[in-house]
């Protein structure tokens, strides 16, 4: 009974005692029921996070939808290893579940085609246009601000001071120290007395308990408005910024396609050396099967076959890299195939276009740098304007009550108690600082001359650059002409190997050496014509010829 009457520390013990350390022992086993599950859980967890992931694989890969059965958690497959196991999905497997660019292509895509597919979805477009928008949400915070911003102040008391009753004392002083011997009249007065003890109870019992406070910053309708102008001449600037980049952009298009086209026509001069090898392959055969001709001359045929190949599997990888680089600037996926029209791709680009119609005017009208830095001027006029604005007061205005803690407003009407109870206010800031102002006008007069100087800068660099493009076109002009010559003269060897081969003067060898010069030199002819149009699309887009084409430039911008 000593034990059972006694708990472990020498207290008493109840049966509810006892009743509690058997729930607390339940407790335990029920808590460590819940650990154990979780342990569980947790090294099973691996297991089952390698099995979905190989079940996603395999639905990529085509494999049944049934969930397969988890494996052991003794023994987890480390996910690494499962994948390595699996092979990988193939290319064409996984291109088949891409999404294609909304813009169809139709095929075979000529320039024109490439350029309405850029505008409609290129991705390099998408940084300015959306810079485009944001400038145009900067406007809309401009204009909000004609609106002053109403800030509402309020004081909550928790507990108020009490006023005294000096009328009330003051009345009963009367009553006492005037008594009169007519009972009715000091009735009265005492009655008076103690209405007034009562009205000064009231009222501090009917106090409101808080101030408020309705006020607005400074507001200068001025500032906003030119705040408002200076911020369409930003979205302005965005979109002047945005068209210059569609300009480079298909600039960069064009050079590209012009890159196709000419590497189009290297790969078919790369079939007439590996048919121009084949034959000389045969013919050194023929001669060596005669007994004229050494096996090392064969060897040497054929290794002239390999390079041939060798080099137009090299045109044919570029040509890849030529169209993976067209699709990215047109936004097509790189899994969608692209079929190209490159014949006279330099007249699909270049078109109709003619340098000596260039003016200086016209570089001038069509120079997004020199269009932006009048912008930029526009805004500094701007600048110089508000620093004179800036000696104009601000005000501001609103409405205040009066305070609770104010003894005297019992000196007011007694509808102040009640709404409306709210008085306007307005307040004039002017700021003494006409020191500090008048060198921030100064500042940015000076401001304006240093973009006056640059404006020549830009017009200066405009005209430079223009003129070294010319160079280089003429440059590049006269490499086509001495290029052309060079095939010419190739042209006359050839045919005169023929006349001593056909004459019996020299021997096939000779004919397939002069045939080799002159496919050479017609893969130069086309370097150097490819450099010439890349030099005539510098000039074109230089002048604002290209741009026009396919850009229109006053439509966008912001009056």
């Amino acid at each position: 009974m000593a034990r059972n009457s006694t708990n472990g520390l020498g207290g008493k013990a109840s049966g509810g005692g006892a009743r509690e350390k058997a729930t607390f022992r339940g407790g335990n086993r029920a808590w460590v029921a819940v650990l154990l599950l979780l342990v569980a859980t947790l090294v099973s967890a691996p297991a089952s996070a390698g099995t979905a992931d190989r079940y996603t694989k395999d639905k990529v890969k085509g494999a049944p939808a049934a969930a397969p059965v988890a494996a052991p958690a003794a023994a987890p497959e480390p996910a690494g290893k499962a994948m390595d196991d699996e092979p990988a999905p193939s290319f064409a497997k996984a291109a088949s579940n891409m999404a294609l660019g909304p813009t169809t292509v139709r095929s075979p895509a000529d320039f024109q085609e490439c350029v309405r597919v850029a505008l409609a979805q290129s991705p390099i477009l998408t940084k300015s246009s959306i810079e485009i928008e944001s400038k145009r949400l900067d406007v809309g915070d401009a204009y909000s601000q004609y609106i002053p911003t109403i800030v509402l102040s309020t004081t909550f008391y928790l507990r108020l001071p009490e006023y005294k009753n000096t009328a009330a004392a003051t009345a009963y002083q009367s009553v006492f120290n005037n008594a009169s011997s007519d009972p009715t009249q000091n009735l009265a007065n005492s009655i008076t007395a103690a209405n007034t003890v009562y009205a000064g109870n009231s009222n501090n019992r009917n106090r409101k308990k808080y101030d408020l406070n309705f006020s607005t910053g400074a507001w200068n309708p001025l500032l906003t408005a030119f705040e408002v102008q200076a911020r369409k001449e930003m979205v302005n600037i965005a979109v002047l910024s945005h068209l210059k980049v569609i300009d480079q952009g298909l600039q960069r298009l064009g050079t590209t396609f012009l890159q196709l086209g000419m590497v189009e026509s290297i790969i078919r001069l790369a079939r007439e050396k590996e048919d121009l090898a084949v034959k000389n392959l045969e013919y050194v055969k023929t001669k060596a099967g005669l007994g004229q001709g050494a096996q090392l001359d064969v060897r040497i045929a054929e290794t002239k076959i390999n390079l041939a190949k060798a080099e137009a599997e090299k045109m044919r990888t570029t040509k890849s890299v030529l169209l993976d680089e067209m699709k990215f600037l047109m936004g097509v996926p790189f899994v969608q195939k692209v079929e190209l029209t490159l014949d006279n791709a330099s007249r699909q680009v270049l078109e109709e276009f003619n340098p000596a119609n260039v003016s200086d005017d016209s570089l001038r009208k069509h120079s997004f740098q020199l269009r932006i830095h009048e912008y930029e001027k526009s805004l500094q006029r701007k600048n110089i304007a508000l620093s004179y604005i800036h000696f104009l007061p601000t005000f501001s205005f609103g409405f205040t009550s009066i305070s609770t803690l104010n003894s005297s407003s019992n000196a007011y009407k007694d509808d102040t108690s009640s709404l409306p109870f709210m008085y306007p206010n307005l307040t004039l800031n002017f700021p003494f600082d006409w020191w500090t102002k008048g060198r921030d006008v100064s500042r940015q007069y000076k401001k304006m001359a240093q973009l006056n100087v640059e404006s020549r800068n830009i017009e200066f660099s405009l005209m430079s650059e223009f003129q070294q493009s010319l160079a280089k076109l003429r440059s590049a002009n006269s490499e086509v002409k001495f290029a052309e010559s060079s095939v010419e003269l190739q042209k006359l060897t050839v045919q005169q190997s023929q006349f001593r081969f056909e004459s019996g003067q020299a021997e096939y060898d000779a004919i397939v050496k002069s045939m080799g010069e002159f496919l050479d030199s017609k893969q130069n002819l086309l370097l150097k014509q490819y450099d010439r149009d890349v030099a005539m699309l510098k000039v074109r887009g230089l002048s604002g010829d290209f741009q026009d084409r396919y850009i229109n430039a006053t439509v966008m911008e912001n009056n």
